[in-house]
């Protein structure tokens, strides 16, 4: 019953995933010399030609220019929405909190963290999809000029919850926020993915989000640890309340552990240990990272045809636009090619 569910879509996300930017796309863009000239090589690749094939790249503010970079990400998943059936669209809806929560993040850091201003965004990278797929609009929330006021303008919605009991504790900075946001929408989908996934989609999905859950987790408390010296109490604040292969116990070990060198040993004898032989913390975001990559190539090798396919996909293209937007970062700022191609190496 999944072959015959999943093999129309599994073929559509098998093409799909063959237009993924190549790590030689990767290098040669590197080896550009300025932003206009990184969209301009962007324009030729079909994924992004939607997103940026009538915008002249050289008067493209850089806001702009990363909101049209991400576009090409929704576009794949209205593409993705057209084609699933209706107990896939579940949970692709299910799913599309997580960028609701990466655009509330965006004004969260224009709100907090950034000089620039708010009406340069491009929205249109978010207007189509929001349109079908969200209750919220975003150039209203766009409007906002304080955290105070999108509070307001959320009120009626989870988001609004959330930040609001932030903001009401006093003295919240941007990581406060964002933590919040994350913690809301794992228990979102934890809870929601119950209802609504059978047996081996469930399965799949409990496996890749347990496993994010884990290692947020993991670098959440080790930069508490190591940046802001917080109490176990305060940490306990910004976990995200699931445990996939950390049990309770361990996670309070980690929690509590008096040094960087007892958390990083706890560590070692949890699930994870295998993975952190020889490493030290400086490297645990990496690992992190690459263990995200692994649950992922396992679930599309042992469950192609469920809806790991579906979310495979939706978490590779993430990647590749983050990297996209790194490469434009590294070109706006001057950095030498190898140290571009070594930074999206790590």
């Amino acid at each position: 019953m999944s072959l015959f569910r999943y093999s129309g879509l599994s073929t559509k996300v098998k093409a799909m995933r063959g237009r993924l930017l190549s790590q030689e796309q990767f290098r040669e863009m590197s080896d550009l010399h300025s932003v206009p000239e990184v969209l301009s090589y962007l324009k030729k690749i079909p994924s992004y030609e939607k997103a940026l094939g009538d915008r002249d790249e050289t008067h493209l503010h850089r806001g702009a220019a990363e909101a049209l970079v991400k576009q090409s990400l929704y576009y794949d998943f209205g593409k993705l929405y057209r084609f699933a059936d209706l107990e896939q669209r579940v949970f692709l809806d299910d799913y599309f909190m997580r960028y609701e929560v990466i655009f509330l993040k965006n004004v969260l850091r224009y709100l907090l963290d950034s000089q620039e201003d708010l009406a340069e965004i491009d929205l249109s990278a978010y207007r189509a999809v929001f349109e079908c797929h969200s209750l919220m609009d975003p150039h209203v929330l766009m409007e906002a000029e304080s955290v105070e006021g999108l509070i307001g303008l959320l009120q009626d919605t989870p988001y609004g919850k959330a930040l609001a009991m932030v903001n009401k504790a006093g003295g919240a900075n941007l990581f406060d926020y964002e933590a919040a946001l994350d913690m809301l929408f794992f228990k979102q989908l934890w809870q929601d993915v119950k209802k609504h996934l059978k047996k081996q989609d469930l399965m799949v999905i409990q496996r890749s989000a347990g496993l994010e859950a884990d290692t947020l987790n993991m670098q959440w408390i080790n930069r508490a640890k190591k940046y802001y010296h917080m109490a176990p109490a305060d940490i306990y604040a910004f976990l995200i309340p699931i445990h996939y292969r950390l049990s309770t116990g361990q996670v309070k070990q980690l929690v509590e552990a008096e040094s960087i060198k007892e958390f990083m040993d706890v560590l070692e004898d949890t699930g994870y240990g295998r993975f952190l032989e020889e490493a030290d913390n400086s490297q645990l975001e990496k690992i992190c990272g690459r263990l995200m990559d692994k649950v992922h190539q396992l679930n599309m090798r042992t469950a192609a045809y469920s809806v790991a396919c579906l979310d495979t996909y939706l978490y590779e293209k993430e990647q590749e636009v983050n990297k996209v937007i790194k490469v434009i970062e590294c070109v706006r700022y001057g950095l030498p090619a190898d140290r571009i191609k070594e930074y999206l190496a790590s």
